[in-house]
């Protein structure tokens, strides 16, 4: 539902993976030939190893193993096709607050955001130690806020996905039905203060040092050193960025946090509600969040109350 009402309708990124019930429904085999011819394309490949390679010749195995890889006969697909190029734009009804009512729901599921940003920002590492301030800590301003100060979630949490194309900026988190206003009303109030309050040199310092001290971890097996080497080929980064990114960080000053906060937009965020409509639609309305919808789950009640309990 949090993707289907920030972004425009005519972008991939509003539908699940997945696909839908009346999209999977139309998908026939040729569909899935022609799919597989772009995405298993040898000729956009790039073939990552991470492990002991004492005494192996990787080009022999690569040439024994992949050797007879060849395009497939089907036209070259497109540039949007490939997946080289997307549609990122905002739904054009622009910020709105959706209610996806689940009857007799005890608590309220909240996402609050709009579409942020690529990976290839030039301001990459200011907005990651902004966002870890924001929402990517347990002492987060978020967190602190809505957990320790309020009492309203056991947890909440902020940040941008990043992808080759602009993704989601979301804030996330669940509270008591009775609160959903108020904890709406506060993560709004946060997202303002982040863009023009002060920032301390001791939260600044907890989310460099954060950000610094956890990047070792993602090196610690071959397949996290092979994901960290994908995501280089697949934003276009140059081949020093994992070398640059702690002296990076660790220069981040709070000006540069105050402009990162620059991206975080709630003028324009979105609010997405999944809980009991009827406890909370009248305090909605009267907080004048924007373009209120009231909409059914999706999800058949024996389905819906089953995903409750998991």
């Amino acid at each position: 539902a949090y993707a289907e009402t920030i972004y425009a309708p005519s972008s991939p990124f509003s539908r699940p993976l997945g696909g839908l019930a009346d999209t999977v429904e139309r998908l026939e085999r040729r569909h899935l030939v022609e799919r597989h011819a772009v995405l298993l394309d040898p000729t956009r490949a790039t073939l990552i190893v991470a492990g002991d390679l004492d005494g192996i010749s990787l080009a022999d195995m690569a040439q024994s193993q992949l050797g007879g890889w060849s395009a497939a006969s089907i036209a070259t697909a497109s540039e949007h096709q490939s997946g080289a190029t997307f549609d990122d734009s905002a739904h054009p009804a622009g910020p709105r607050t959706v209610l996806v009512d689940r009857p007799g729901s005890p608590q309220t599921e909240i996402r609050i955001g709009h579409v942020g940003l690529s990976r290839r920002i030039p301001d990459f590492h200011a907005v990651a130690v902004m966002a870890a301030m924001l929402g990517g800590l347990f002492n987060s301003r978020l967190n602190r806020l809505l957990r320790e100060e309020r009492g309203y979630t056991y947890g909440a949490s902020a940040g941008f996905e990043l992808r080759r194309a602009a993704g989601p900026f979301a804030v996330r988190t669940a509270v008591q039905t009775e609160v959903t206003v108020p904890a709406v009303e506060a993560v709004l109030a946060e997202l303002r203060r982040i863009r023009e309050g002060r920032v301390e040199e001791a939260e600044l310092k907890e989310a460099r040092d954060y950000l610094i001290g956890v990047f070792p971890l993602r090196f610690e097996a071959p397949p996290q050193v092979i994901a960290a080497i994908a995501g280089l080929i697949i934003f276009g980064l140059p081949d020093d960025e994992l070398d640059r990114y702690r002296p990076a960080v660790a220069s981040v000053t709070a000006d540069d946090v105050l402009s990162a906060a620059g991206h975080v937009r709630p003028d324009d965020a979105s609010i997405v509600l999944v809980g009991d409509a009827m406890s909370m639609e009248g305090g909605l309305r009267d907080a004048g969040l924007p373009q209120l919808t009231v909409v059914r789950d999706p999800l058949p009640t024996e389905q819906a109350e089953e995903a409750e309990t998991r």
